[in-house]
């Protein structure tokens, strides 16, 4: 698998020439204002379980129901009928640190980048593993890598026996407002206790061994490097 980020280009020369990366922090990427509405996402590291309710269900102490015994609680030897009715609870995960990617590329994607967000420039990880443990390292003191994998995208409301009903928070999206993005993630866990995240610039000169300038946008053509 190769991975692709799609970036300004002074960002891009930026990163080839000492080998500066922005980490941002999954709690920012709420800031629609400062990210806009593609970047951006008010729902980020969140998302919301539901159980549609068609016929009658009935509670008591002894007896767990999914999602209805997290909003109803059954105490002593009461007892109740709830019927033809939706149910909607969250879940959400801790801030962390968040690289984001495409896990595809292709020019329709990049022409939508670039018009959502005026980027110009697109750079190809060419070995994944190896560009994340250069980060994984450069940062060790401070965070700890988590995981990295492609974003799931679902429904504003996942059924709760949904295949996606146990997705980690930071890796689901809204399919209609985002599926468009392809994106892969990697998130990191801070170390210690500390306050809010914010996002950094580190430098990695050495993650740039595995990367190489891929494609530009110029006049509305996108060129590619070394053609």
């Amino acid at each position: 698998m190769r991975l692709y980020k799609f970036i300004e280009k002074e960002f891009l020369a930026g990163f080839f020439t000492d080998g500066s990366i922005r980490i941002g922090t999954i709690y920012n990427f709420k800031d629609t204002v400062e990210h806009g509405l593609s970047r951006g996402d008010q729902s980020e590291g969140k998302h919301h379980l539901i159980r549609g309710i068609d016929g009658t269900v009935s509670l008591s102490k002894d007896k767990h129901e999914p999602i209805i015994s997290e909003v109803f609680k059954m105490e002593g030897d009461g007892k109740a009928q709830i019927s033809n009715l939706s149910i909607i609870v969250p879940r959400r995960c801790e801030d962390g640190f968040v690289f984001c990617t495409s896990y595809i590329y292709n020019e329709n994607l990049f022409r939508r980048w670039h018009q959502e967000n005026g980027v110009d420039s697109c750079y190809e990880i060419t070995n994944p593993k190896a560009f994340i443990a250069a980060v994984s390292c450069k940062i060790k003191n401070s965070a700890k890598f988590f995981v990295n994998s492609n974003v799931t995208y679902t429904e504003k409301n996942i059924d709760y026996q949904s295949a996606h009903a146990n997705s980690h928070p930071a890796f689901t999206k809204v399919r209609d407002d985002y599926g468009w993005q392809y994106e892969n993630r990697s998130v990191w866990g801070a170390k210690g206790p500390c306050g809010a995240l914010r996002p950094w610039v580190i430098h990695v000169p050495e993650a740039r061994e595995y990367c190489k300038p891929f494609s530009f946008l110029e006049n509305g053509e996108v060129n590619y490097a070394g053609v």
